[in-house]
């Protein structure tokens, strides 16, 4: 049975939990980093997500809250066999391990992330505990991407995942012609459209102008740029103001699916596909 849960600002009104975030950065800021700074948050309306597999409360009651007050959504996973359904279900941004001494399961279970061709391209951070003697070592030969090593300034993480979020705003074309640009994917041969492992039905035309919104997020396409992409046999006689009504819809079927306007309309200019606007 998976336990999931948010983190809210509330739950550390109760004075022991409080305590424990207090108590791990006191101890970070001891060792000589910056102290963890809650201005530098993820903008946008859709949070990354970042998995955090532990069994222990305490341990995503600390991260948990770090993470959701610099912006990102954070979800528990706590059995061995959930990371693979997770990371199906939710395409997260990354996962975060809780690395225990002497916890040979743990390092089976980044091996078989990192070799899997369904969650090797998920970037897995190892938090480890102090005196984990070769666990390092072993967590390395495993591939994780990043190792963290307990107690440690909360902003080093927070830099690490800033940069996958950077990252993740990138629109890529896999070598099947798919076109993925966050939560999102596009199959060109089917043209089918994803977001977070859920399709979207929607006509060509729509499939045609979000395809090429996406493979350029922010910037702005003029109607006559649209037109050329949605219909290029008909460019010539076809009114650059029915790109309007398209749109309209296209928005308002992404919307029932994501949750937010990820396209903006820029005055006497056109439209861009930002959902951080």
């Amino acid at each position: 049975m998976r336990t999931t849960f948010k983190l809210a600002i509330s739950d550390l009104r109760e004075p022991r939990r409080a305590s424990i975030v207090r108590v791990y950065c006191h101890r970070a800021h001891l060792r000589g980093s910056q102290p963890y700074d809650v201005s530098k948050s993820v903008d946008g309306l859709m949070k990354p997500l970042v998995l955090i597999a532990s069994k222990d409360p305490d341990f995503f009651l600390v991260f948990g809250h770090i993470l959701s007050v610099a912006g990102f959504e954070t979800q528990l996973i706590t059995g061995d066999r959930e990371i693979a359904r997770a990371i199906a279900a939710t395409a997260p941004l990354a996962i975060i391990m809780d690395c225990r001494p002497g916890d040979r399961a743990i390092v089976k279970q980044c091996s078989w992330l990192k070799s899997t061709a369904a969650t090797k391209a998920t970037p897995v951070a190892g938090l480890v505990a102090p005196r984990s003697g070769r666990l390092h070592l072993d967590l390395i030969k495993a591939g994780v991407d990043e190792i963290f090593s307990r107690p440690f300034a909360p902003e080093q993480l927070l830099t690490w995942l800033h940069g996958k979020a950077g990252l993740a705003k990138l629109s890529r074309e896999t070598d099947s012609g798919e076109l993925v640009q966050g939560d999102f994917r596009l199959e060109r041969q089917t043209h089918r459209t994803f977001f977070r492992q859920n399709e979207i039905v929607m006509p060509p035309i729509e499939f045609k102008l979000l395809r090429s919104l996406l493979a350029q997020p922010g910037k702005v396409f003029s109607r006559e740029e649209l037109v050329a992409t949605a219909w290029p046999e008909h460019a010539a006689a076809t009114d650059v103001r029915g790109v309007d009504v398209h749109i309209a819809r296209l928005r308002k079927r992404l919307r029932a699916s994501v949750g937010s306007d990820v396209i903006r309309t820029v005055r006497s200019a056109g439209y861009a596909f930002a959902p951080e606007w």
